[in-house]
């Protein structure tokens, strides 16, 4: 199993567009500008990625509206079971972690090494070499892509970020965030003097919406 995890992860590794950024969290405001030194963008249409209502969804999770500093939203309707499974894995992984001033945050390290079977991870689709295929851990690039659009938002200093070699549907071209446990990973720190919490949850198999909070 071990093996056929290594064998995996690095065949993803040849179809994918690394792009690394390391941004000051005044220019990190917004959304990515594709033109922008460190982007990189995928050929292709973009994406066709229904909008959210932010009201509703900061009534939905709970939160005061004033505490919010970033929120995205993507749908994962039509997501196999698989892929839900493990998408809704990953959510629970990074819902409640806080980040205090100057703190970094790792994708990696909180949701852990998604190529183990072991681990309760399942295969659904993931990109290899700009085809989709099945391997373990399929989805969680949707849960990271969600959270890099929230923190791009609230403004955090971006450390590592990545693109697919693969335009994919749940977010605008330029605007994911790929990861491979122990290769690549989506990093950012909390320039803020207050600590950051993160609420991720989804609704009714389709919605993943993702909120970084003052706390």
């Amino acid at each position: 199993m071990k093996n056929r995890s290594r064998s995996c992860l690095f065949a993803l590794l040849a179809g994918l567009v690394m792009t690394v950024i390391h941004v000051p969290a005044a220019s990190a405001a917004g959304t990515p500008d594709p033109s922008a030194p460190g982007q990189s963008v995928t050929s292709g249409a973009t994406a066709a990625v229904p909008g959210f209502d932010r009201e509703k969804l900061i009534e939905r999770l709970g939160v005061d509206e004033e505490d919010v500093v970033g929120l995205y939203y993507t749908s994962m309707a039509g997501s196999s079971e698989s892929r839900i499974h493990n998408i809704k894995k990953a959510m629970r992984k990074i819902n409640g972690e806080k980040i205090k001033p100057g703190e970094e945050f790792s994708y990696n390290k909180e949701v852990g090494n998604s190529n183990l079977a072991e681990d309760g991870w399942k295969e659904a689709h993931v990109i290899q070499n700009g085809q989709l295929t099945e391997g373990y851990g399929g989805g969680i690039c949707q849960v990271s892509s969600t959270l890099f659009n929230a923190v791009m938002e609230a403004q955090l200093s971006i450390v590592e970020r990545h693109s697919h070699s693969k335009t994919v549907g749940y977010v605008p071209v330029g605007q994911d965030a790929t990861v491979a446990y122990g290769l690549l990973d989506f990093r950012f720190s909390n320039p803020y003097d207050y600590t950051l919490k993160i609420k991720a949850k989804t609704y009714d198999d389709t919605e993943v919406v993702i909120a970084i909070l003052k706390k």
